[in-house]
């Protein structure tokens, strides 16, 4: 049997992946393949693809899930070859609380190029 974290983490995807779709989210789960993982859901909206990396735990170590989230969606856009990487994601679930009160976790430039749809900010 798997241990307690991987159970946690394994609970928190299905579960966050029940939550897109039932606000009617096209959301699939990714096969895990370690040094070359795509992430733990990829998520189609508005015509585009996100990868979202989840995080069930107590520590919140935000670079390395960042650069963790980052990596695998190069992963994801080379197996599929992709010219362009999607934009990642970390989903961080919130201690105490519902599945619609994680965190989610984007840089800046994503966050300003999202609320102004400026593609003036280099990739």
């Amino acid at each position: 049997m798997a241990n307690k974290n991987v159970r946690k983490g394994s609970l928190f995807e299905t579960t966050l992946l029940k939550w897109l779709r039932s606000k009617n989210v096209v959301a699939e789960r990714l096969t895990k393949a370690g040094a070359k993982d795509e992430g733990d859901i990829v998520v189609m909206a508005n015509g585009k693809t996100y990868i979202l990396e989840l995080k069930a735990t107590k520590a919140l170590k935000l670079p390395e899930f960042w650069s963790e989230a980052v990596i695998e969606a190069k992963h994801y856009a080379e197996a599929r070859s992709l010219s362009a990487t999607p934009p990642s994601y970390v989903i961080v679930k919130r201690r105490m609380g519902g599945i619609n009160q994680s965190w989610v976790v984007e840089d800046l430039d994503q966050w300003i190029r999202k609320v102004t749809s400026c593609k003036c900010i280099a990739d």
